[in-house]
């Protein structure tokens, strides 16, 4: 019962401070506020029950949280600059069913032109 009011107190600060700021729903910031939400949560519950979650321990798997979310980034930014050279590729593929279109109607003009001098 000690904690509801608390927690209360927190989520009401924090949705101030989102309006104050603009920071949207699923920034990683909030993200990273309620892991430390649920850390503290367990903190008291495991202070009850005598086992408890370490400050070490939260804070290695935190910083292996935001290892593996650089490594996400890094892994989405290329993907990206792969997905933006895409339109350059059709653009070039266009040029190049150009020139196949107008060296098959030059080489038809030229086998018609033959065709007509020799054949006919």
């Amino acid at each position: 019962m000690k904690g509801e009011p608390r927690e209360m107190m927190l989520r009401t600060a924090v949705l101030e401070w989102q309006k104050k700021y603009g920071v949207e729903d699923g920034d990683p910031l909030l993200a990273s506020l309620e892991l430390f939400q649920i850390y503290l949560a367990n903190l008291q519950m495991g202070d009850a029950a005598g086992t408890g979650v370490s400050f070490q321990e939260f804070r290695e798997s935190f910083e292996l949280l935001d290892q593996r979310s650089k490594l996400f980034a890094k892994h989405a930014t290329d993907l990206i600059e792969a997905l933006r050279q895409v339109p350059n590729m059709r653009q070039q593929l266009r040029s190049y069913h150009a020139a196949a279109f107008v060296m098959t109607a030059v080489a038809a003009l030229g086998a018609g032109v033959l065709i007509g001098r020799y054949l006919l």
